[in-house]
């Protein structure tokens, strides 16, 4: 019922609604991981919930190793255009967001008499954060546009290290604290179609 209210509120505002991938620059070249939409409520405000989902995985026939790397983010972030000029729209971004992601490697060792054992290592980091940054679209036509968006953020992360050999499991590494991260800028370029 209360998804309903809210829905039915989004409508009678008349917001500009949009859909769009993107993709973290730098990062495997033309395969979209970022999945956001964009709901303008109110001149110049517009809410813009994104997913992002990344996995790889590889395998090494010569020494038996196996990699697997998933990750899963949520963020929802306020945007606020400050600057308009033409079909160009300058942006402030605030926003919150949460990452899960989770390394798995395994792979084989010796032991005494040359028999072998298998060694599983799982990494997982669970983060949750303040996004700040500053994005520019480009409006190509009435609804479709080009968007990039440059962040920072303030978090607190949580990352486990375990290690399964032998029917045993270890922690081998735990680590949690807080991160200002002001240097390495996630830049994203999405495209986005909107619906009015």
């Amino acid at each position: 019922m209360g998804n309903l209210i809210i829905v039915s509120f989004l409508f009678s505002a008349n917001p500009n609604i949009g859909f769009g991938v993107g993709q973290t620059l730098g990062e495997h070249l033309l395969m979209p991981s970022l999945f956001t939409m964009r709901i303008g409520i109110r001149e110049p405000f517009v809410i813009a919930p994104e997913v992002d989902i990344e996995y790889s995985s590889q395998e090494a026939e010569l020494d038996s190793t196996k990699d697997t790397d998933l990750s899963l983010g949520v963020e929802c972030n306020l945007h606020y255009a400050f600057l308009r000029r033409g079909k160009t729209k300058f942006c402030g971004i605030f926003g919150i967001g949460a990452n899960i992601s989770k390394e798995v490697s395994e792979w084989y060792e010796h032991e005494w008499g040359d028999s072998l054992y298998k060694v599983k290592q799982t990494t997982t980091i669970h983060c949750y954060g303040l996004n700040l940054g500053l994005g520019i679209e480009q409006f190509l036509t009435d609804n479709l546009s080009i968007y990039i968006s440059s962040l920072s953020n303030i978090s607190f992360q949580d990352e486990t290290r375990e290690k399964q050999a032998k029917g045993e499991t270890q922690t081998i590494h735990r680590r949690s604290g807080y991160c200002v991260d002001f240097q390495n800028l996630k830049c994203c370029i999405y495209l986005i179609w909107y619906l009015q």
